[in-house]
């Protein structure tokens, strides 16, 4: 695909991507205030996905077939579920800051875990060094006061399973990649959304979940961010992601990865008084600089070997 001038939409595309998804850390965090984890990802995707469903339906999809909507569901289950919904449980206890640094790694893992082209990773020595790079501002981390505390308190699993969900997630990317369905993408999302949105609730019933009302917390916050996160997050960032992938290079789309922490950061500053430490942002810093390696030179080609090594950005859907 060859690179076209940028013009007024495919810049506005890119700032719905940019603050759309890099705003959806803070969402979850005011909607948190009101909604339980599993509900609030419950409701979430249960709408976004009917709104594609129907939007698919008025379309007139073609449907898959049974086993394609099994491998369609597990893929689902990968990234959305254990993938992004970890997101809502994690911010539970860890900052929109802090969560969505860690979730900046998501382009090493899914280098790490590219195993068809691990030859060809291993032999490119400044990709395994933005690897490694990036790989040492996650554990930088652990220097951040928050995390200490959060050790201190008993709650490190929520940082474990932060970086569990980003795993999931990547995995789930690399499994999609083989799964042949003609149906579009709209459709395949929406029944990933509408899937993952039952289970969460199922899961949410037998939890006992309900919804919170105290005196710290504001119920129009909570159902503003989750409006936002139906509307900015699942919609119209996914859409805008969709179609910058038809009309610009994957490598530009994708720098996404490097603007969304810093917005969360921002925001979770101005808004919620999250603090911003020297760790932290030694550690963006780190995880930037790996990431921005890790995606240029993944994408080169060694010389006699034309169209071996093509690569896409996978599917996000915070």
């Amino acid at each position: 695909m060859s690179l076209q001038t940028l013009n007024f939409k495919s810049i506005f595309a890119l700032l719905a991507l940019y603050i759309g998804w890099g705003s959806t850390y803070m969402a979850i965090a005011l909607a948190l205030e009101c909604f339980p984890p599993f509900m609030l990802a419950g409701i979430r995707f249960i709408l976004a996905g009917l709104i594609f469903f129907l939007w698919s339906l008025w379309k007139g999809i073609q449907f898959p077939k049974r086993e394609e909507m099994l491998k369609i569901c597990l893929a689902g289950f990968l990234l959305l579920f254990l993938g992004s919904g970890s997101v809502v449980w994690v911010e539970q206890y860890l900052s929109s800051g802090l969560t969505s640094i860690v979730w900046a790694s998501l382009p090493i893992w899914l280098v790490a875990m590219d195993r068809k082209r691990w030859k060809f990773y291993l032999s490119n020595l400044k990709l395994i060094s933005g690897l490694l790079l990036g790989l040492l501002g996650v554990i930088l981390l652990f220097a951040d006061k928050e995390l200490i505390r959060v050790i201190e308190n008993g709650t490190l699993l929520a940082f474990m399973i932060a970086i569990f969900g980003v795993v999931c997630f990547a995995f789930g990317s690399l499994y999609s990649k083989n799964i042949s369905c003609k149906s579009t993408t709209i459709f395949i999302v929406a029944v990933q959304m509408i899937f993952v949105g039952v289970l969460s609730l199922i899961i949410s019933l037998s939890l006992g979940e309900k919804f919170i009302s105290h005196p710290g917390s504001s119920i129009l916050n909570s159902i503003l961010g989750l409006l936002y996160l139906i509307i900015v997050g699942s919609l119209i960032a996914y859409f805008s992601y969709l179609w910058l992938l038809n009309v610009l290079p994957p490598t530009t789309v994708g720098t996404y990865t490097y603007v969304n922490p810093a917005i969360a950061i921002l925001l979770g500053w101005w808004l919620l008084n999250e603090n911003i430490t020297n760790p932290k942002i030694l550690a963006l810093i780190l995880i930037f600089i790996g990431v921005f390696m890790v995606n240029y030179y993944k994408t080169k080609i060694p010389k006699g070997k034309p169209g071996q090594l093509e690569y896409k950005n996978h599917i996000c859907t915070k």
